[in-house]
């Protein structure tokens, strides 16, 4: 097995893998100090062909998940709080070959637009669910999800704590949210999100 620490690469399962794998690493670690750019492209491509090879066998099924697949789609509504009130559009689908679920929001108000994007996954292992959010405050957050029948809570950890709380009523959603800011102060407020219909197409 290759030392990783000896150039960047990708450590990769399987006897097959592993020799192809050792033949790309010398290749680009030979062109490297060479500065052969074309020899060092090459083996740079065929190490990205050797991770999608070593996917195609463990890789994980898709995630099945009927409440994520309950979501999946667009909605639109509001969220209020001491602050004042936002319009909401919520985006919901599945990416990666299903291996992940991204949710994208786009919160308006009087004086800005406020957007996140975030994608969750389940633990193949354990079904906890784990994900990770970016907001265009360049905010990072890890979010932790925990579910009641169709009442769940997302739980989100970055430089703020946001917890909402959501139950899914035929088409709605309706949820009540908690942000504890940097400073401790707490701002809380209730949310309502109803699914898009798309208007049928003229013939």
């Amino acid at each position: 097995m290759l030392d990783e620490n000896d150039f960047p690469c990708f450590i990769l399962a399987g006897d097959a893998v592993d020799i192809v794998q050792w033949i790309c690493f010398t290749l680009v670690k030979e062109a490297f100090m060479r500065k052969n750019w074309v020899i060092f492209s090459t083996g740079i491509l065929l190490l990205a062909l050797s991770a999608f090879a070593q996917e195609q066998v463990t890789a994980p099924a898709p995630v099945e998940d009927e409440l994520w697949a309950s979501l999946v789609g667009e909605w639109e509504g509001w969220s209020e709080d001491a602050l004042g009130r936002s319009e909401d559009e919520v985006e919901v689908e599945w990416e990666l070959r299903k291996q992940f679920i991204r949710t994208k929001v786009t919160a308006k108000d009087k004086s800005m637009v406020y957007k996140m994007v975030g994608y969750a996954t389940k633990d193949p292992a354990t079904g906890a669910i784990t994900s990770y959010w970016f907001d265009s405050m360049r905010g990072v957050y890890r979010g932790t999800e925990t579910r009641t029948g169709n009442k769940f809570t997302l739980r989100l950890e970055g430089p703020a704590t946001i917890e909402r709380t959501y139950e899914l009523v035929d088409n709605k959603l309706i949820g009540t949210y908690q942000v504890t800011q940097p400073d401790g102060k707490v701002i809380e407020g209730k949310s309502e999100l109803m699914r898009k219909v798309k208007k049928a197409k003229k013939s």
